[in-house]
């Protein structure tokens, strides 16, 4: 049923229609259900939403790249320990084809969709022309593993190694990856999970990432980060791709 009825609520099925991208069908579908439902949160209509388009990928795809979890629970009393593990479910969904919908989805369109903007610029100092945020996610704090524009992962280790070879040899950013220099890094950190330890960062606070801070003293350019016009951090470099087998 592409379309939600009004009359029908609990019987409504939340489905893609043929040749419906992913933010197209959140757009129709978090729409009419806050029409319906003016009172249900925002986190919950786009958790609704995005729970439909999954099983709806599930159900029908021919061809499905995934990521299953299961949790360890553990049980203790003064007398032993003891412990279970939960049934595997599906963490993300990374690539599905639907011919009978014409729909090829990958994790890649969901992250340019919306809030899949992960390195977007989080802080700027008007006075001061500087810029911060990350520059690339190895691993989310949940523990899962974000996949970049081009549909790769790249591992916290090779990111380290990254990190710290930008520090070493380059420590500049252009505009656009083209021209001169319109900018010195003046912050660099890579939060790898040993460090985030050492400073008592508890677990799922913070991703595995490379943390950064830029001046420009451009300021055409930083009018631009301003305005919103460039509103993320784009790393550049060359890498040799290995299958994961996952």
């Amino acid at each position: 049923m592409p379309y939600i009825d009004a009359w029908s609520w609990l019987d409504t099925k939340l489905e893609p229609v043929a040749g419906e991208t992913y933010q197209q069908f959140m757009d129709r579908c978090t729409t009419a259900i806050t029409a319906l439902k003016p009172d249900m949160p925002l986190e919950e209509v786009n958790s609704l939403c995005n729970e439909a388009w999954g099983a709806h990928i599930l159900r029908n795809a021919s061809e499905v790249t995934l990521t299953m979890k299961r949790e360890f629970n553990m049980y203790s009393d003064i007398y032993s320990i003891e412990g279970w593990w939960s049934d595997w479910k599906v963490a993300e969904v990374h690539k599905a084809t639907l011919p009978q919908f014409n729909i090829t989805y990958s994790a890649v369109e969901k992250s340019r969709a919306g809030s899949g903007d992960r390195f977007q610029i989080a802080k700027s100092s008007e006075d001061k022309q500087l810029v911060f945020g990350w520059a690339n996610i190895a691993k989310e704090a949940d523990g899962s593993y974000p996949l970049d524009w081009d549909g790769d992962v790249t591992s916290p280790e090779e990111l380290e190694n990254a990190a710290y070879t930008f520090v070493l040899k380059y420590r500049a950013t252009g505009e656009q990856h083209e021209g001169d220099v319109k900018g010195q890094l003046v912050e660099s950190v890579m939060f790898t999970k040993e460090k985030q330890q050492a400073l008592g960062i508890p677990d799922g606070i913070l991703p595995e990432g490379w943390w950064c801070g830029f001046h420009i003293p451009d300021k055409e350019v930083f009018a631009k980060i301003k305005s919103g016009e460039y509103e993320m951090f784009s790393v550049q470099g060359s890498a040799v791709k290995v299958p994961t087998g996952q």
